[in-house]
């Protein structure tokens, strides 16, 4: 199932979205008309996720991986400005699959929940 989040319903929509996926392993990609599909990242865990409605190219979303101790080196922080679209997909088990972000220039940002692979075997 897929939804579009209103820009009305944006910081409800993080804030109980970081809670339900904090620390869930992602995976992001960047797809753009320059580049193509771009892997960002993998298996860094959800930190957070905030939305800032004022300032130059609002709407801006921010995406914090990984970090989740003082000794985690890995990190990632991802900015996407002038934010056109949110959408969600949620799987059959009802948690989010996926999260997918569009700027202006029609850039899309893919964040993918991932099953770490010690837990599959």
């Amino acid at each position: 199932m897929q939804e579009v989040i209103g820009r009305e319903q944006c910081q409800d929509f993080f804030k109980e979205f970081n809670q339900r996926n904090e620390l869930r392993p992602t995976r992001m990609e960047v797809v753009s008309q320059d580049i193509g599909a771009q892997e960002e990242e993998r298996l860094l865990p959800l930190t957070g996720i905030s939305l800032e409605e004022k300032g130059k190219d609002a709407p801006r979303v921010e995406i914090t991986l990984g970090g989740e101790t003082a000794k985690e080196e890995r990190h990632l922080t991802h900015t996407i400005s002038r934010v056109r679209s949110i959408m969600r997909k949620v799987g059959v088990d009802l948690r989010e699959e996926a999260l997918l972000i569009e700027d202006e220039d029609g850039t899309k940002t893919i964040l993918l929940f991932e099953t770490l692979p010690e837990l599959t075997q």
